[in-house]
């Protein structure tokens, strides 16, 4: 007798709402619609751990921040953080730095699965059980559809922004200038362009040993401080659905 085929994620009763909605750059992302109980489950697991994946995030990692409510985890408001992105990046082209190194991670959210995660939580001092509790939630979304971590849920920016802090520390020994982050955008200012080269090895080679992978049309050097700053200031598609 022969046994039924497992059913395919999306034939499945529990299988995650997904969304495809146009990148404003062009491309496409997949937002990932989950039911209440999904929300509070994954809210909790991450909200309980936030306190220690926020102490390895630096300061110059500027994407809208996570904090832990009364009513649950919340970022802070996206127009302050990227206001203050903005302000950053201005700042630091307006000094007298000649370039800057602009990099983005391939596929950021869809490669940071659950063995990405687990030593990211665990170099954070995350007890075992919470972070096995949030590992199991994503390999669960996994099940049903989702590819890494779930775009559009709050916690996913928490573990986002948590699992790139490698990439900081690499720009910050690398660079001459400063380095800021928007989860997965980075901006190294340098002091000439040949400099951005150091820049986007370092880069490189921090997502290599993540797991994960540089956007080859993504990366570039920058030596116009106009178009530097009218690349911060656009605003994303999913910034304005309340994604992070």
């Amino acid at each position: 007798m022969r046994r039924a085929s497992p059913l395919r994620p999306r034939d499945r009763a529990d299988a995650i709402h997904l969304e495809v909605i146009a990148k404003p750059g062009g491309g496409t992302r997949t937002l990932a619609h989950l039911d209440a109980g999904d929300r509070r489950r994954y809210d909790r697991a991450v909200g309980a751990v936030t306190r220690y994946v926020e102490r390895l995030v630096p300061s110059r990692s500027i994407a809208n921040r996570a904090v832990v409510t009364p009513r649950g985890l919340a970022l802070e408001p996206w127009i302050d953080a990227r206001s203050r992105y903005v302000r950053a990046i201005a700042e630091a082209s307006a000094a007298t730095h000649r370039a800057a190194f602009v990099g983005d991670v391939r596929d950021c959210y869809g490669s940071i699965t659950p063995q990405v995660v687990w030593p990211t939580l665990r170099a954070a001092g995350v007890p075992l059980p919470a972070a096995a509790r949030i590992c199991g939630i994503l390999r669960d979304f996994e099940t049903r559809g989702v590819r890494g971590l779930p775009i559009g849920p709050v916690p996913s920016a928490v573990l986002a922004n948590a699992v790139l802090v490698p990439v900081d520390r690499a720009l910050a020994d690398a660079v001459d200038g400063p380095a800021f982050r928007w989860v997965d955008d980075v901006v190294a200012f340098v002091t000439h362009a040949r400099a951005a080269e150091a820049a986007a090895a370092a880069f490189g080679r921090a997502l290599g040993e993540l797991g994960l992978s540089a956007h080859p049309e993504k990366c570039t050097v920058v030596v116009d401080r106009q178009a530097l700053l009218s690349r911060a200031s656009m605003p994303s598609a999913s910034a304005a659905r309340g994604v992070a």
